[in-house]
């Protein structure tokens, strides 16, 4: 079974609708996002993919979470608001962007009508994937996370990326990824010829229901 479809939760109702691929957060699950296919207030008809990371991450007694790939806890930690993962190169990486090809080839999702987003870890992993694939992705959506791996993302051709639009959306008081990154990730983008939208919200690391609206709404201009 392919890395991105064991133990995800799949919406599939229509080859014509849009498609939303959605990646969850270091601890998390395919189930955590699972209710934003509900949630988010959109007119544009969607198909909806929520893979599961392949590393199990130990959070506690009796509590296992998921993640893409490890990282350096305690150094996020210890960085606090001073943090900087644009250096960091993702452990495994390569073997993610392969999965990835032969799942999209194997659902046969049309990439010029799919959205593909992710929170926190997954919104790293979905910028990576959005820059380093030849397939033209419709937009990028970047929810409390960071820019990483600047140096190869910067190097990868940009001739599919230009003039696409990207959502960006963080809290002011992250206590997690920094707003300081996100802004990086949004000069970056920009940089890159991309198009972006912004939501910076008074909160932490979440999803309140102001990303939501702003989310749905940027849905409905690009996907529609």
């Amino acid at each position: 079974m392919n890395l991105f479809d064991k133990d995800a939760v799949e919406i599939f109702e229509d080859e014509k609708y849009a498609n939303v691929i959605l990646f969850h957060g270091y601890g998390a699950d395919a189930q955590d996002l699972y209710p934003l296919s509900r949630m988010i207030p959109t007119k544009v008809k969607c198909n909806w993919f929520f893979p599961q990371g392949p590393l199990s991450i130990p959070l506690g007694a009796h509590w296992v979470g998921k993640a893409w790939w490890p990282i350096p806890i305690d150094r996020y930690q210890e960085a606090g608001s001073t943090l900087d993962t644009s250096v960091e190169v993702p452990k495994g990486i390569e073997k993610l962007r392969a999965e990835f090809q032969k799942w999209l080839n194997m659902k046969r999702l049309d990439p010029k009508r799919t959205l593909i987003c992710g929170f926190s870890q997954g919104g790293m992993l979905a910028q990576d994937l959005f820059f380093t694939f030849p397939q033209n992705f419709r937009a990028l959506g970047l929810l409390s996370t960071n820019l990483i791996n600047k140096a190869y993302l910067k190097a990868q051709p940009t001739e599919n990326v230009k003039g696409k639009h990207a959502f960006i959306s963080h809290g002011h008081s992250d206590p997690v990824l920094p707003i300081a990154g996100s802004k990086a990730l949004d000069t970056f983008l920009n940089e890159a010829g991309l198009k972006t939208k912004t939501c910076h919200f008074s909160g932490g690391h979440e999803i309140p229901p102001i990303v939501l609206t702003q989310l749905g709404q940027f849905m409905d201009q690009v996907l529609d």
